[in-house]
């Protein structure tokens, strides 16, 4: 961890405040391991031009000696804690699309209803956002709330010692129309900082920004923090992870009725031709009547894989039961589609090559792109998409069968295809 010191009147009493947050940062590890590693890689400035905290993409966070003071030991873990889930989240480019203060919010909200059943808080400190239950919704679920409710429901004036106001006062004129308000009240207000704020902040380490938050996006995916976060929340992002990770698969963890199901589904839908050349088993106790039976000839699955972000830990189970159903089911080929936001990889690959895999993307959860591709494709008849069901995908049937096939049973209810669950239990 490198900590750098800005000028200032009473360096004793600031440095005794990194000295408080150094150990803040190591007891944030203790309830929240998944933590460590970016707990370990966070640059920390003190620095009296922000009101309270805050943190840039590229990790180095920001904090006012005077608000830092004003904590206690343990609000301070849980502010510190706060922003390390900013990064975690990747809230700096989930925001991308969207008014940033609205999505920081909103973020907010989410974050700290985890911290507070995580680190056993009551209330949250420091005058922090406060929504109970916002971790069981999506960002974009609270921020469309915001946007309706502007007038009515209640916010801050800043993420940190704010003052009770409206959504509206606190997110200013843009809100409501997805515009991003640039005042520098609303910069002021918010904790997830731009990348140009960073930039007049610290002008001689601008040439280096690119860099750390590169390093910063390389401890998510080596430490899994990113995974161990979105699985407490499940947060739907906005845009593509550009991330990618070698996936081993986990082969004979799934029950039989899974791939039962997923055997009745294909044959029903993609059938193939009758032929007398190969006699129907359905007949084989009858000696008076032959009836033709299904031609057998190699045939290709076709997979959409949901790779956003919090489908982390469930992809390797994912595609060991793809290539445990492949095994059973005669399948020679699997033309894989991955998609995150944007369609990561189109391959056709056997399904002995799904054991280790490459997997793409990592960042939210839209799989409209996948889904119209495939549309666009007349020999695709059916197609099997892996999800957690926390996506976006096109509101019209498509042109072909679909089958959801979702890692445990959630109360995802898609108007159109099937829906069943990988672990044996019914949606």
């Amino acid at each position: 961890m490198s900590v750098v010191v800005a000028a200032a009147p009473d360096r004793n009493a600031e440095s005794a405040i990194l000295r408080r947050i150094e150990d803040g940062l190591r007891m944030v590890t203790v309830p929240l391991p998944h933590l460590a590693g970016l707990a370990a890689a966070v640059r920390v400035n003190l620095d009296w031009r922000v009101p309270t905290m805050g943190i840039f993409a590229s990790g180095r966070m920001v904090a006012n000696p005077g608000f830092t003071a004003r904590l206690k030991d343990n609000e301070l873990v849980f502010v510190l804690a706060h922003e390390l889930l900013h990064l975690a989240l990747r809230t700096h480019d989930r925001a991308r699309g969207s008014g940033r203060l609205e999505f920081n919010y909103a973020h907010d909200y989410i974050i700290n209803d985890i911290l507070r059943s995580e680190l056993g808080f009551t209330t949250i400190p420091a005058g922090g956002l406060d929504m109970p239950d916002a971790r069981q919704r999506s960002a974009e679920d609270i921020v469309l709330e915001m946007r309706r409710n502007a007038e009515l429901m209640r916010s801050r004036t800043q993420v940190w010692e704010g003052q009770e106001v409206s959504v509206r006062q606190a997110l200013g004129k843009g809100q409501g129309d997805g515009k991003e308000n640039r005042t520098q009240d609303s910069e002021d207000a918010g904790d997830v900082l731009a990348d140009k704020t960073e930039r007049e902040m610290f002008p001689a380490e601008a040439q280096d920004q690119a860099q750390c938050k590169a390093a910063i996006d390389a401890v998510i995916a080596r430490g899994q923090a990113l995974a161990a976060a979105i699985g407490k929340q499940k947060a739907r992002g906005t845009i593509g992870g550009g991330m990618s990770a070698q996936v081993s698969a986990l082969r004979g963890r799934l029950r039989p009725s899974w791939q039962q199901a997923l055997q009745r589904w294909i044959e029903a839908s993609s059938a193939g031709e009758r032929s007398f050349a190969r006699p129907s088993r359905r007949g084989a106790e009858r000696s008076d009547l032959v009836m033709p039976g299904r031609r057998r000839t190699s045939w290709m699955l076709n997979v959409v894989l949901d790779t956003s972000g919090s489908m982390t830990e469930e992809i390797p189970l994912a595609l060991g039961a793809i290539a445990d159903f492949c095994d059973g089911a005669g399948v020679d080929l699997v033309r894989v589609v991955q998609c995150d936001t944007d369609v990561t990889a189109d391959e056709t690959v056997s399904p002995d090559d799904l054991s280790s895999y490459a997997v793409r993307g990592f960042g939210g959860s839209d799989l409209s792109p996948a889904m119209l591709m495939l549309a666009d494709d007349p020999l695709v008849r059916s197609t099997v998409i892996v999800t957690d069901g926390d996506i976006a995908f096109p509101a019209h049937t498509m042109p072909y069968d679909v089958l959801w096939v979702l890692p445990q049973a959630t109360k995802f209810n898609p108007p159109y295809g099937r829906v069943i669950a990988m672990d044996g239990s019914r949606p």
